[in-house]
């Protein structure tokens, strides 16, 4: 019991890196919509011509994985060399100055230092795998490995659900009259430096043999390149590409849809996301583990899933009701989990067993560089229309379902020939 106890306290400042890593990331999606999409705001000079501030929007949302995608894998080798705590740390402190710099930005209507502190973020955000690895270095045994990971969903979740829901209801001037675009920024900040401090005061270095491997700041590249070099894993790559790249055209294109169409405030558009965070949470700790119980095949329940939100994007780019879009959301995000959770199976069943950590990694880069595709072309597509982005998004993914059959058939069609 003691002993529960005190692992409990040595990983709770763990768990809330990760709890912020995640928050982090999307606490600022229902503030961007606002501040670059509204003339009002003063971000974007008035006069702006539409084209250009749909572009910045875009780029707004494409350049944290952008930055992400060269460090993360950067940062774990790091962790590996120098120890866990060392390179937290500096992370931690990292993303508190980058949300500074934003609030900073907001206040100053500088789009230059928004930008930047958008930069700054993605480059200190890959804290989560590295707080991951140091919870696995505290888990003395393959039971209490388990248990905690379990934590790490359920800590990924709660930032689903706090962090949008903070970052819309602290930039809303109507409920604080001190509140405004600024404040979950700085929110964000002193909640990075508060948690490293705590990590400093709690946390014992996890990682005692330090890696001597190099360290490549070209890593993320090569990850993804080798997704599409081995032909074993090309075509489950290729899938993998159009699917992560149709859920991100419709979550970062929704919130500009809903203040769009039904003028959402910064407050209701993080009441939305957070609603989808509820969504993920349910799935990931519920509906998933049920649907694995019920089919065999994880390639048909693939192909199944992501049919379905393919169907979820279509209605939305149909639908014309409020409420039509946060039920077509439900079957949109519950269909993502299932497909996101399968496709990891997929590609770890096709590594060995000492390619386990390169597989994640090559998944992780094949995430962050599509993602950073999404929000790129997501300003533009949403120019011509709105609902583009969502018919774009039930295109890939009903790509990926015939690229799915077709996998199935040649994975099948092999595991008669061996």
């Amino acid at each position: 019991m003691n002993q529960t106890k005190t692992n409990i306290t040595l990983l709770l400042p763990l768990f809330m890196v990760i709890f912020l890593d995640v928050a982090g990331i999307i606490l600022a999606l229902p503030v961007l919509t606002p501040l670059i999409l509204q003339p009002s705001s003063g971000m974007v000079p008035i006069g702006t011509p539409a084209i250009w501030r749909d572009f910045l929007y875009g780029a707004s949302l494409g350049i944290f994985p952008l930055f992400m995608f060269f460090s993360t894998p950067v940062l774990g080798d790091l962790s590996d060399r120098f120890g866990r705590k060392k390179i937290l740390m500096i992370c931690l402190i990292g993303s508190g100055l980058s949300y500074i710099v934003a609030a900073i930005g907001v206040l100053g209507n500088s789009l230059l230092m928004l930008l930047a502190s958008r930069a700054m973020a993605g480059l200190a955000a890959g804290t989560q795998s590295i707080a991951t690895a140091a919870i696995i270095d505290l888990s003395p045994t393959p039971q209490i490995r388990t248990k905690n990971l379990a934590w790490v969903v359920f800590s990924c979740s709660i930032g689903l659900i706090l962090g949008p829901a903070i970052g819309g209801i602290t930039a809303e001037k109507s409920l604080v009259s001190w509140f405004g675009y600024e404040t979950p920024f700085f929110f964000a900040a002193g909640v990075s430096f508060l948690n490293a401090i705590l990590l400093q005061f709690t946390l014992k270095e996890t990682e005692s043999e330090k890696s001597p491997h190099a360290i490549h700041l070209t890593k993320g590249f090569r990850l993804f390149i080798a997704a599409f070099a081995e032909k074993k894993f090309r075509l489950l790559s290729i899938l993998h590409a159009c699917f992560v790249l149709a859920w991100s055209l419709y979550y970062q294109t929704i919130n500009w849809f809903f203040m769009e169409k039904y003028h959402y405030t910064a407050e209701k558009l993080g009441l939305f996301v957070s609603f989808v965070g509820i969504v993920f949470a349910i799935t990931t700790s519920v509906v998933v583990r049920f649907i694995l119980r019920l089919f065999s095949s994880e390639t048909k329940l693939f192909a199944f899933f992501i049919f379905t939100m393919g169907i979820a994007n279509v209605g939305a780019a149909l639908a014309h009701t409020e409420m039509a879009q946060w039920l077509w959301s439900i079957l949109n995000a519950t269909s993502d989990v299932i497909c996101f959770t399968i496709a990891l199976g997929l590609f770890s069943n096709l590594a060995n067993h000492e390619s386990q950590g390169w597989i994640m990694g090559v998944t992780g880069s094949i995430g962050a560089l599509t993602w950073t595709v999404g929000g790129l072309i997501a300003g533009p597509l949403g120019y011509i229309s709105l609902r583009v982005p969502l018919w774009t998004a039930g295109v890939l993914c009903f790509i990926s379902f015939l690229l799915m059959v077709v996998f199935q058939k040649t994975h099948a069609s092999e595991s008669t020939t061996n």
